[in-house]
């Protein structure tokens, strides 16, 4: 007598890949010189480990110096996949967080903790 057995292995994952770096913009959080790191995360379906459909596509751009997250336009971060060589505008990006782990004192160009009113370096006004 034989048995067969059938096991499936499936399942849904999000994914978050680095494509790549946009350098020497400047911040519009904070104004500082700063690069943009993006990202392409999604959600997909796998069968047997093998991604199968993705789906929910976005483009991410994370500056380095406050942390701030940006979505960009699908249509340029399609293109930014191709070539990292596009241009990025600031029309191209919306912003999606609000919180910054840090203030950002213009007087010293450091950053402060959020708790603060006047910088404790340089004691500017925040």
């Amino acid at each position: 007598m034989n048995c067969m057995f059938f096991v499936a292995f499936f399942g849904i994952e999000d994914k978050d890949e680095h494509i790549g770096t946009y350098n020497n913009i400047i911040c519009p959080s904070c104004g500082r010189l700063d690069r943009f790191e993006i990202h392409k995360v999604y959600r997909y379906l796998h069968i047997f480990f093998i991604p199968t459909f993705r789906w929910n596509v976005r483009y991410i751009a994370k500056t380095s110096c406050c942390g701030s997250l940006y979505e960009l336009d699908p249509e340029v971060g399609r293109e930014f996949e191709k070539n990292p060589d596009t241009e990025i505008k600031m029309d191209d990006l919306r912003r999606i967080n609000n919180y910054m782990p840090f203030r950002y004192c213009p007087n010293c160009k450091t950053n402060v903790p959020t708790d603060f009113n006047y910088c404790p370096f340089c004691g500017g006004k925040l």
